[in-house]
C-alpha cells in the first residue's frame, strides 16, 4: 500500500494512548478494517505499553537504515517478511536498543504459579487430516487443494479448499465420526443441520451425519469457533471433557485444549455452559472460564483476540512462555522443551503468525526477549 508507515505507526500510537484528534482516528480506523497488515499491526500495538516520548521519537527514525541494520545483525536472509510485518520488526528492535524496553514484546520475569514442566506438551503426532468414520475406516482428507468428491457408504463427501461438507447419511446410523486436524492446519466442517464449524489445529470433532433426534450433540477436543444453524426444537450441544455448551442458534469460540481449563467466548446469541451441576449464562461479549478447581469466571473479551486464530493470528497478551511454547506445538507440529525452567513463567506480548516462518518468530524472541533457542538432531527446540 501507498501510505506513509511512519506516519500510520505514529497515528496508531495516538489511538492508543487516546492523544488522536476524530479525523485522524477515522482515518486510521478505516486502515485497519480495510488492511490485515494494519489489523495486525494494531492488535499487538493497542496491548504494548506506553513510553515517555515515543510519538516524537517515531517521526525522527529512518526506517529504511533501521532494517537494514537488523537484518545485518540478525543475518536473516529471504525471510519472506515484507512491507509492513518487516517495519514493524525494525521498529520494535529499535524500541528496544534505545529503551530497553519493547513497544510489541513487553516481558516481564514473573513466573507462573505452578511448578514450570520441562516440555511445554506431549507432543502430537502428526498423522495428517482424516475422518474416521463411525464403523472404523479412516479417509485422508485434502487440504488446501481442489475440490474432492469421496463416496463413504451412503454418504457423499466433499473435500478441499480447507473445507468439509456432505449429502445423505441416513443408512449410517447414528454413529459418531472423527474428524482430526493435525498441527499447521485449521479446517472448516459444515453439518447437516447447517450449522458451521471452524477447527483449529491439534484439534478433534466428533459429529453424526445427521441429527435425527430431539437434540443435536457433538464432542469437542481443542478449539473450534461454531456458528450454530437456529432450531428451537432441537438446541445444539457441544461436550468438552469438563462442560457441556449448549444453543439454539448463535455463535460462539470454545477452546478446550488446556487441561483442567475450558474456555466459552459467546459473539452472538445466548450460551448455557454448565459443569459440575453449576450453569452460567453468557450474553454476547462475554466470556466463561471454567477450572477444574475454581468453577467458572465469566467476564468479557476481545473478540480480535479470541477470533484471530481463525485469520492464522495468535494474539498474545502478558502471557507466559509456557503457553506460547504451546501454541507453537500445535501450530507448527514441533516439540518445545525448556532447558531453562524458570523461561516457562516469563511473560510477553505480542502476536505470532500461523504462516509465518518459525524460525523469524524466534529470532525476534531471541533478540527481544533474552530466550535463546536451538534444535536438536529430532527437531525438538530447547529454550534457555
Amino acid at each position: 500500500m501507498s501510505e506513509n508507515h511512519e506516519h500510520i505507526y505514529q497515528l496508531l500510537l495516538k489511538k492508543r494512548n487516546g492523544t488522536i484528534n476524530e479525523s485522524d482516528d477515522q482515518y486510521v480506523s478505516a486502515l485497519i478494517n480495510g488492511h490485515e497488515d494494519i489489523e495486525l499491526m494494531w492488535r499487538a500495538l493497542k496491548h504494548s505499553f506506553s513510553l515517555p516520548g515515543e510519538e516524537k521519537f517515531w517521526q525522527q527514525i529512518d526506517v529504511a537504515n533501521a532494517w537494514t541494520a537488523v537484518r545485518e545483525e540478525l543475518s536473516v536472509k529471504n525471510s519472506g517478511v515484507y512491507g509492513i510485518r518487516k517495519w514493524l520488526f525494525a521498529a520494535a528492535v529499535l524500541a528496544v536498543a534505545l529503551t530497553g524496553i519493547s513497544l510489541i514484546w513487553k516481558n516481564s520475569r514473573r513466573t507462573v504459579e505452578q511448578a514450570p514442566a520441562v516440555a511445554a506438551s506431549t507432543p502430537v503426532a502428526v498423522n495428517g487430516l482424516r475422518l474416521q468414520l463411525a464403523g472404523g475406516e479412516t479417509i485422508a482428507l485434502p487440504y488446501n487443494q481442489e475440490k474432492q468428491d469421496i463416496k463413504a457408504g451412503d454418504v457423499q463427501l466433499s473435500a478441499g479448499a480447507k473445507k468439509l461438507q456432505y449429502t445423505g447419511g441416513t443408512a449410517m446410523g447414528n454413529g459418531f465420526n472423527t474428524l482430526t486436524v493435525p498441527p499447521k492446519m485449521d479446517y472448516k466442517l459444515l453439518l447437516s443441520d447447517g450449522t458451521e464449524v471452524w477447527l483449529n489445529a491439534t484439534s478433534k470433532l466428533r459429529f453424526p451425519f445427521s441429527f435425527p433426534g430431539n437434540k443435536r450433540e457433538v464432542y469437542l477436543d481443542g478449539e473450534a469457533f461454531f456458528q450454530v444453524a437456529k432450531d428451537d426444537s432441537k438446541p445444539f450441544i457441544v461436550h468438552t471433557e469438563q462442560t457441556d455448551i449448549q444453543v439454539l442458534g448463535t455463535s460462539f469460540n470454545v477452546n478446550a485444549y488446556n487441561d483442567g481449563i475450558t474456555k466459552t467466548a459467546l459473539v452472538s446469541g445466548t450460551v448455557i455452559a454448565s459443569a459440575d451441576g453449576k450453569e452460567v449464562r453468557l450474553r454476547p461479549g462475554q466470556e466463561a472460564v471454567y477450572k477444574t478447581d475454581k468453577g467458572y469466571d465469566v467476564r468479557s473479551f476481545d473478540e480480535s483476540e479470541v477470533l484471530a486464530w481463525m485469520k492464522g493470528v495468535y494474539v498474545f497478551h502478558n502471557t507466559s512462555l509456557l503457553e506460547i511454547a504451546r501454541v507453537i506445538e500445535r501450530w507448527y507440529g514441533v516439540q518445545v522443551v525448556f532447558d531453562n525452567k524458570e523461561l516457562s513463567g516469563k511473560r510477553f506480548t505480542g502476536g505470532l503468525e500461523k504462516l509465518q516462518r518459525l524460525d523469524y518468530f524466534l529470532e525476534t524472541l531471541e533478540l527481544i526477549g533474552d530466550v535463546h533457542y536451538r534444535y536438536d538432531e529430532k527437531g525438538v527446540i530447547h529454550l534457555k
